[in-house]
């Protein structure tokens, strides 16, 4: 919380500070509580940085759009905005003229905001709540609706409304659907930098990420996504797959994932990667669905490669989540489709690159469980698979080379560009298994080399 000695001087000059936004929501919801927002009425914007002066450094960078910034001699950053009011001047997320105006009632000021589980105002001075828009009862009731008509100005609030759905498990009411089916037209305004903060927000907080699918659809902003929108609709075998379509299964290994990344407590470094290969892991289906006496997708999973890059290129996503998501989506049905042997298992391990058969046992458990009524929990053969990747010491990375230059180097060998091409022969043979010491493997390369040699002199 806000420290009081601040809060006290603000008080004392005059302010009237409420407690605003998320951090009620979350209290509300029962969830951790990071960070205070805090809206100052009744003081102008000069007057409230002369207050907060003697307690750190003021930043009043963004003052004319209501926000100043203390840093306390502690670190601590505080941010108090004011009210302001925003008239639309132009297309998109930033096309706004902003008019600090502190005199503004707190219902003018809650008009502005997103939704309504976002307009909570908490009094500082007397812990009253106040809720102008009924926020807390669409807490109750998993509603998500915007606060006013001032919601079709901003069209980032959709994705907003999308990534806070799939965090907190809430249904889009009707008439906030349609303004966010009015805002189509501004997708293109913007900023992919923005797009991917929503998205990012997706993967990383979300408990129940299918109901964000869902906003997608109703909205119909999923056509900004032809990769997933081309799911809808996929046909699939019954047997394999009861719960319906390729997209309907989609969102339920999403729904999945978000329950695996809970339960193993993944940091948002690995969370990010399971729900975006959750996501992205049938996309192969639209391009390759048959029916053949029964409904097939042979070669989705390679099929979906490159449409994993193409989608998430699009949303802005960094290259170093989709080179781990695109060995992911090419290998996710490898423990059905191949022998688990000690050989298979090393191959595998260095065809995932930066990725690691712990991920891909992720996504195979996601993939399980995204197919009620049927049984949960992995396959005997993917527990096989983890099981033997422990054994081998390559469940987290691909083995390491045994065979290095200094190897040659000790044989008499002076570096040379050739020692690439023998190294990588020996790594080769190492991952087939003929070595898994460092004594065999330099038995292996002399004999390599000898063998090498002999040849020469034959020619």
């Amino acid at each position: 919380m806000f420290h009081e000695h601040i809060l006290t001087a603000v008080i004392d000059a005059g302010g009237v500070p409420y407690q605003v936004g998320g951090s009620i929501r979350d209290e509300l919801l029962g969830l951790p509580v990071k960070d205070h927002d805090l809206e100052v009425f009744h003081l102008p914007a000069d007057v409230l940085a002369r207050v907060l002066a003697p307690f750190g450094d003021v930043s009043e960078v963004g003052v004319s759009f209501g926000v100043i910034k203390l840093r306390t001699p502690t670190g601590h950053e505080l941010d108090f905005t004011l009210p302001r009011r925003e008239n639309k001047i132009g297309r998109g997320h930033r096309g706004f003229q902003v008019e600090v105006d502190h005199t503004m009632t707190l219902e003018e000021s809650a008009a502005r905001r997103d939704f309504s589980i976002n307009s909570l105002y908490r009094d500082c001075r007397t812990q009253e709540l106040f809720d102008p828009f009924q926020g807390r009862v669409d807490l109750e009731q998993r509603i998500l609706r915007a606060t006013s008509e001032h919601f079709a100005e901003d069209p980032l609030r959709v994705l907003r409304g999308f990534q806070f759905a799939a965090r907190f498990g809430l249904t889009l009411e009707p008439a906030t659907a349609e303004m966010c089916r009015s805002l189509r037209e501004e997708y293109s305004s913007l900023a992919i930098e923005r797009v991917w903060g929503e998205w990012f927000k997706w993967a990383t907080k979300a408990r129940h990420p299918g109901a964000g699918l869902e906003v997608l659809v109703r909205t119909g902003w999923i056509e900004f996504y032809p990769e997933l929108t081309a799911m809808i609709g996929v046909p699939q075998d019954s047997e394999w797959h009861p719960e319906g379509d390729a997209w309907v299964h989609t969102a339920m290994v999403c729904d999945a994932a978000a329950e695996v990344a809970e339960r193993h407590g993944l940091p948002d470094v690995e969370r990010v990667v399971l729900m975006f290969a959750a996501l992205c892991h049938d996309l192969g289906k639209a391009v390759t669905t048959v029916f053949e006496g029964r409904w097939k997708s042979p070669g989705h999973c390679e099929a979906g490669v490159p449409l994993s890059r193409q989608f998430l290129q699009r949303i802005g996503c960094p290259e170093w989540i989709i080179e781990q998501v695109e060995p992911l989506v090419a290998e996710h049905l490898v423990h059905v489709q191949h022998e688990i042997t000690p050989r298979a298992v090393r191959r595998l391990s260095e065809r995932l690159g930066k990725a690691s058969i712990t991920q891909l046992i992720r996504l195979v458990e996601a993939d399980m469980n995204g197919r009620p009524p049927l049984p949960k929990g992995l396959p005997t053969s993917a527990v096989r698979l983890a099981e033997l990747s422990r054994e081998l010491e390559v469940e987290r990375s691909r083995p390491q080379p045994l065979l290095l230059g200094r190897h040659l180097i000790a044989l008499g060998h002076a570096p040379n560009v050739w020692f690439h091409d023998v190294l990588g022969e020996c790594y080769q043979a190492q991952l087939d298994g003929i070595f898994t010491d460092e004594d065999n493997a330099r038995a292996f390369l002399k004999e390599l080399m000898s063998r090498k040699a002999n040849r020469r002199l034959a020619e």
